[in-house]
């Protein structure tokens, strides 16, 4: 993958967590792959396993957002987690040596923080803000208002706890999508809860198949709205008008 420096409106761009990467021994496409090909959008994707919003800042800059047509972007898996206050937190992009070795040592240290239950002793804290995580996304809309943006919710985990706090990081998507004149909200946490025995994988967090191909359909779905398609299929001229 290569950064973009000249300013082409071309194609789509992904960002985003797990979800959006796809594991490494997952071989069916991931919902991202499926959404360009049915757009018939050439794809660059950022997707990066345990990354947040914080990393999306650092893509969008190496990869801008300006330069595609359409920008899908979906955090908050790993932004909504709960981790001790203050607790130190090492970028996964861009990497390098020494921030590898750091991070297997704040793995250490939150792994002993559990151990002594320093969350009930410091207080318990998402691992990007609720405030910081809309604030990073808005930043990146911004940057590039002639690019449409999905704003793609969080799915839901087996780990019923979380999820109260993904739906908290999807509401206040929804209403950044409202806000910003060139994004729009797609939502499929609902439908992939429904099945979720199909949709997620035994470890309650990544997509199947079936999850992906649901996901792609919603974000799709949504995106007809605004995305001409057919053979007569322009690029878009205009931003979108904000929902109601």
């Amino acid at each position: 993958m290569e950064a973009s420096g000249s300013h082409v409106m071309n194609g789509c761009i992904a960002y985003g967590d797990c979800n959006t990467e796809g594991l490494k021994d997952y071989h069916e496409p991931v919902w991202p792959q499926i959404v360009a090909k049915q757009l018939g959008l050439a794809l660059t994707n950022c997707g990066h396993t345990m990354s947040t919003t914080r990393e999306l800042l650092q893509y969008a800059e190496a990869f801008p957002p300006r330069n595609y047509q359409l920008s899908l972007i979906q955090y908050g898996l790993v932004d909504s987690w709960l981790t001790f206050r203050g607790a130190p937190y090492v970028l996964y992009y861009p990497d390098s040596p020494r921030r590898k070795l750091v991070r297997k040592l704040v793995k250490k240290l939150k792994k002993w923080a559990r151990r002594f239950h320093l969350q009930d002793r410091f207080g318990a804290v998402e691992q990007v803000p609720l405030d910081e995580y809309l604030g990073n996304i808005e930043r990146v809309l911004r940057s590039a208002p002639d690019t449409l943006f999905v704003l793609v919710a969080t799915p839901p985990n087996l780990d019923p706890p979380r999820n109260p706090r993904i739906e908290r990081y999807n509401e206040g998507l929804r209403e950044l999508a409202i806000r910003e004149p060139n994004a729009f909200f797609a939502d499929a946490y609902r439908p992939l809860w429904q099945q979720k025995a199909q949709s997620l994988m035994a470890d309650g967090t990544h997509l199947t198949e079936t999850g992906h191909r649901l996901l792609a359909d919603t974000v799709l779905s949504a995106l007809s709205t605004y995305w001409p398609t057919g053979p007569d299929r322009k690029p878009l001229s205009s931003i979108p008008s904000p929902q109601g």
